[in-house]
């Protein structure tokens, strides 16, 4: 058992747990009064979050047998009325939606490996950490109503530029990154500098290595 936001959530050893990225994403999503999906629901932090504190209409869905079985328990558990699908990203939403929050492995695969931030059967990002990203972008507009905003996370583990391509191609002008934090390295990517693909987006100062989380807002103009 853990607690999220003061939200008691039922959880394994083979399931994602929330992270920073997660309480980010509970302060910085526009979701009061909205239809939202929370994709890539994980355990169901987020969704559970969103229905009870003003959410208008919430749908989780993850692609990970156990992460629906737990979202299940714990929306029963707090008592909230969600939809629950189980899909790989979009492939089984037939609605729009007036958000989309959508925390998708951004953390490129050998240093998801070597970290011990995914559990095994928890889907991971390719070599680039970009690949699940981009599609959700790719395919994003689809599901969205006019001038309905996409919410999205990303870390330096990231091809960043790749990412912020694909913003532009597909949203252009109507997208910006609206949170970053540093977070300082743990002691397991400190033992593993050599695997790491050195970019801007992972800064050395005082000594010491940090790394960063982004979330972005893209907004569907037409």
């Amino acid at each position: 058992m853990i607690t999220f936001k003061g939200i008691q959530l039922e959880t394994n050893d083979v399931s994602f747990r929330p992270t920073l990225i997660t309480e980010a994403c509970a302060e910085v999503v526009n979701f009061k009064d909205k239809k939202i999906l929370d994709l890539g629901c994980g355990i169901g932090p987020l969704a559970i979050y969103f229905a009870l504190n003003g959410a208008k209409e919430v749908t989780a869905s993850d692609i990970y047998d156990e992460h629906i079985n737990l979202t299940s328990v714990n929306a029963k558990k707090n008592d909230t009325d969600i939809k629950i699908i189980q899909s790989d990203l979009f492939e089984n939403i037939s609605e729009q939606y007036e958000v989309i929050s959508c925390d998708v492995s951004g953390v490129e695969k050998k240093i998801a490996e070597v970290t011990g931030w995914f559990p095994d059967g928890v889907p991971k990002a390719d070599d680039s950490g970009a690949n699940l990203i981009i599609k959700v972008i790719q395919d994003s507009s689809n599901y969205l109503v006019k001038d309905g905003e996409l919410f999205i996370c990303a870390t330096s583990f990231s091809d960043i530029l790749e990412i912020e391509k694909t913003m532009e191609e597909s949203y252009k002008n109507s997208w910006g990154r609206i949170y970053s934090v540093e977070v300082p390295f743990s002691k397991r990517l400190k033992r593993n500098l050599d695997l790491l693909s050195f970019n801007d987006y992972i800064i050395e100062k005082d000594n010491s290595f940090f790394w960063q989380i982004f979330i972005y807002k893209l907004k569907k103009l037409n």
